[in-house]
């Protein structure tokens, strides 16, 4: 089956953990005969005028239509499955990360680790679009593009930056149950600092709550420069968090489940390699 992998970024200007992030993508595609296809701000030019205006000041929504309008073109193109990979998305296990997947679409499964009330970590279940899989001739790619520009012409602003992809896939996933992808996970800032940390409760639950093992992880960048949960997200938090995936240890510090522990590859973050 043909499978194309795609990605975008602006093409100048990457941190070394970003790149890091996009060479681990590129090097699982290689491992795994994907071709791979990277994407500039070009990718905002498929979408219609009106709603370029309508996002224009809400660049996670522009990606959201844009990831549909490129994935619908590359199908149009002869390919015959692709998917769809954030650009802060982590690949510390390429071996295991293989797309073991016969149905016709797929997303994320999000588990969100958060303090309760009392400030105890609790696990949040929700669809991502971090990773979108779509096979030539799915039943579901076209209603998606065209729901999510319906909501975003109608909104009165597009509010939260999530309305077109975490937020509508969860409540239409309540609703239909879509097929969950759980080897692309979300880290959450207590996630993310449990890793960088080297263990914690957060950690711990997230591993119990994955229902499969974990083999990239995406880092939601979009936080960096916020506080979010107590945590500060920061660019040497998150390389701190890619450098405890990359680590040996043992399966109790690794957010995999199942019998897989962390890889230790010996390379870091910010050597540019997958």
């Amino acid at each position: 089956m043909k499978t194309v992998i795609l990605q975008s970024h602006k093409d100048e200007g990457l941190p070394d953990w970003l790149e890091a992030c996009m060479a681990s993508v590129r090097a699982w595609a290689a491992m795994h005969g994907y071709a791979y296809h990277r994407e500039g701000d070009a990718l905002f030019d498929r979408l219609p005028a009106d709603l370029r205006a309508r996002t224009a000041d809400c660049k996670p929504a522009a990606a959201d239509l844009g990831r549909l309008f490129l994935a619908r073109e590359t199908l149009a193109g002869g390919a015959e499955r692709v998917v769809w990979l954030d650009a802060d998305v982590f690949v510390f296990d390429p071996d295991g990360f293989t797309l073991d997947i016969t149905t016709e679409y797929a997303f994320g499964r999000e588990v969100w680790i958060q303090p309760d009330a009392r400030g105890r970590p609790v696990a949040r279940r929700h669809v991502h679009n971090a990773v979108c899989l779509f096979c030539a001739g799915n039943s579901f790619l076209d209603f998606y593009l065209h729901a999510a520009q319906a909501i975003a012409r109608r909104a009165e602003r597009i509010a939260p930056a999530q309305m077109l992809g975490p937020k509508f896939l969860t409540h239409q996933h309540n609703l239909i149950g879509f097929p969950l992808i759980d080897a692309v996970a979300m880290a959450s800032p207590l996630v993310l600092r449990d890793l960088a940390a080297g263990g914690g409760p957060a950690l711990d639950l997230w591993r119990t709550e994955s229902p499969g093992p974990v083999r990239a992880v995406n880092l939601c960048s979009s936080l960096v420069g916020t506080s979010v949960d107590g945590v500060a997200v920061t660019e040497g938090l998150l390389a701190r968090a890619m450098a405890a995936l990359l680590r040996p240890g043992p399966p109790s510090s690794c957010p995999a489940t199942g019998p897989a522990a962390c890889p230790g590859t010996g390379r870091s973050p910010g050597s540019g390699t997958g």
